[in-house]
């Protein structure tokens, strides 16, 4: 089937394209909804897993609005409660609590005649969410600190990983606020359920990093696309997406190879479809693994150190020693890639220069 992308209003993003790919008849039906009620400004609620797509198709929303030249804003729910919800969405006075050292505009005044964006929203506290319901029915309110009741003119889009359906019935999530909040529903379903559209967001990814990072183009192999088809993707499209810059950029050539993969997509993905990973009895890859090409057996333990402390070099020498993005490209915390650097001895500046190295 070929691959649609979406015919957007021009002024949108260029790096939406890459990430938002309609094959499925489950995504045309979710463009569909989104080009039928993007010109009005009623609510919406898109759910589905991390990683789906969600803030993605609410900036699209937003572009094919008639607020497209206003901004907007994206709110994080999931980590603020109390009064630190109220001061980011709110805004506060001078002097109304310590620390308010000068009056500070919230989400909603920078949203204002834009649209707000509010991720991870059943997070949302009781006490907050009551806040919250009473700005969505008179779009007024007033800052931390403050009396001069303020009025905006917002489009709010809410989005969340959780059934909140549920969240009602247990009593984590406000009745009101759900059906004031779920006006148009949009539901993403997870990449492992729609993954037609995996090769046409590789070639999509594989594009769109050869001129971000100014590289040549790289093709993927037919037996690599079968694996990545075989993956389940966890983190949907994002996991995908981080999963193809890594081995975009540590690509040895002009083709990527099941070699070039992770360990965790080979070990899972060579596991059919609907199979415990865990279970014994699934078929080995042995039989297709050619060990004389590879040189003499080691340890499985002393196979993965040298690997990973390999692949932990070469991921510092392409991101110039920035710790935070070689640890978001390994997929691994902070914290982890500092523990692994230690226990490898590691010492890599900044400046691209590496240190000494040893296993």
């Amino acid at each position: 089937m070929v691959s649609h992308k979406i015919a957007l209003h021009s002024q949108i993003e260029p790096d939406l394209f890459p990430e938002f790919v309609v094959v499925s008849e489950h995504m045309h039906s979710v463009i569909r909804t989104v080009q039928q009620i993007a010109r009005f400004d009623a609510n919406i609620l898109i759910s589905g897993e991390s990683g789906t797509g969600k803030e993605l198709v609410a900036r699209i929303i937003h572009q094919k609005s008639d607020r497209r030249d206003r901004p907007i804003v994206p709110v994080n729910c999931g980590t603020l409660s109390g009064e630190l919800f109220e001061s980011k969405l709110f805004g506060h006075e001078k002097g109304a609590f310590t620390g308010a050292f000068r009056q500070t505009k919230g989400r909603f005044e920078q949203a204002d005649n834009g649209t707000l964006f509010l991720d991870e929203v059943s997070e949302i506290s009781p006490p907050n969410q009551v806040n919250f319901l009473r700005v969505l029915e008179d779009g007024c309110f007033c800052r931390i600190g403050g009396e001069t009741p303020i009025r905006v003119n917002v489009r709010i889009i809410v989005a969340t990983n959780k059934d909140l359906a549920n969240e009602v019935k247990a009593g984590r999530f406000r009745k009101d606020l759900y059906y004031r909040l779920k006006v148009i529903p949009i539901n993403l379903f997870p990449l492992r359920k729609r993954k037609e559209a995996i090769p046409h967001l590789v070639n999509n990814f594989l594009e769109r990093f050869a001129k971000v990072y100014k590289k040549p183009r790289v093709s993927i192999s037919s037996d690599a696309m079968e694996y990545l088809m075989l993956y389940d993707w966890p983190g949907n499209i994002r996991h995908l997406k981080n999963i193809m810059e890594r081995m975009f950029l540590m690509a040895q050539g002009p083709l990527i190879t099941v070699n070039d993969f992770p360990e965790d997509i080979m070990d899972i993905a060579a596991v059919n479809p609907g199979e415990n990973p865990d279970q014994e009895d699934h078929k080995s890859s042995a039989s297709s693994f050619d060990f004389a090409a590879h040189g003499p057996i080691e340890p499985l333990r002393k196979a993965r150190q040298r690997l990973e402390k390999t692949l932990i070099l070469r991921t510092l020498e392409i991101t110039k020693g920035q710790r935070g993005r070689a640890a978001e490209l390994l997929e691994i915390k902070p914290r982890t890639l500092r523990q692994k650097m230690s226990d490898y001895r590691i010492e890599f500046k900044k400046t691209g220069e590496k240190g000494l190295a040893k296993l």
